[in-house]
């Protein structure tokens, strides 16, 4: 019986994470623990599937450095494509919380009462990258059966494209987390999608069902 076998991982950590900065569209290079994750994680994925041979990946600068990491490593081809990239932040990119209270008083707390729905200045909303996430899945589901594919991208985007596959609500959706140094396979079996997660400093359990539950204090944005 054929089955379809897509991996997500999201790029290494970068500056702008490190430093608590909000990304989006913007971009920083990765730190040098970022290109770590981004080996361990690639060397992860050889033990788990070396038949992995094509990737999909987001057009932006830290998403490329993350996989040309994964090229070297897996011998993989690489396609880029705009329908992965980051759920923008539009105005608020480049700042950190205290300086977005300076910037925008009341938004960020406006935007943490409705991830979903709420658009910042010139950005989007999460809603809005939803057909971007929908052309992903439509270039997975004419992906050869059989042929496992690799997804290089973000935390916003990958989790709406999981959210996609898995069937559940945007207040779901939103909950769901997706960490530097995690590894997701989506697998088509019986006519639906079986979604699980592994996270390489627990990788002895192997992957997990379901997905990452998502804890951010208020104060902490997740620069994407």
């Amino acid at each position: 019986m054929s089955s379809k076998t897509v991996y997500f991982v999201r790029h290494g950590e970068t500056l702008f994470n490190r430093d608590k900065r909000l990304q989006g569209w913007i971009d920083s290079p990765l730190s040098e623990r970022g290109q770590q994750q981004a080996m361990d994680v690639a060397k992860a994925l050889r033990s788990l599937n070396p038949g992995i041979r094509a990737a999909y990946v987001s057009p932006l600068g830290r998403a490329r450095q993350t996989a040309e990491i994964y090229r070297r490593e897996l011998g993989i081809s690489l396609e880029t494509t705009e329908s992965l990239k980051e759920v923008s932040f539009g105005d608020f990119e480049g700042n950190t919380l205290p300086e977005l209270d300076e910037k925008f008083p009341g938004q960020w707390r406006a935007r943490q009462a409705d991830k979903w729905n709420y658009r910042p200045p010139g950005g989007e909303a999460n809603r809005d990258a939803v057909p971007r996430a929908k052309e992903v899945v439509r270039r997975i589901e004419s992906h050869p059966d059989g042929e496992p594919l690799l997804i290089i991208a973000h935390f916003a985007i990958n989790r709406l494209v999981l959210s996609l596959l898995a069937g559940i609500t945007p207040d779901e959706t939103i909950k769901m987390d997706v960490p530097h140094e995690s590894i997701y396979q989506a697998r088509h079996e019986n006519g639906r999608w079986r979604i699980r997660y592994l996270l390489l400093k627990e990788k002895e359990k192997g992957f997990q069902e379901g997905w990452l539950i998502q804890y951010v204090p208020e104060n902490l944005p997740m620069g994407a």
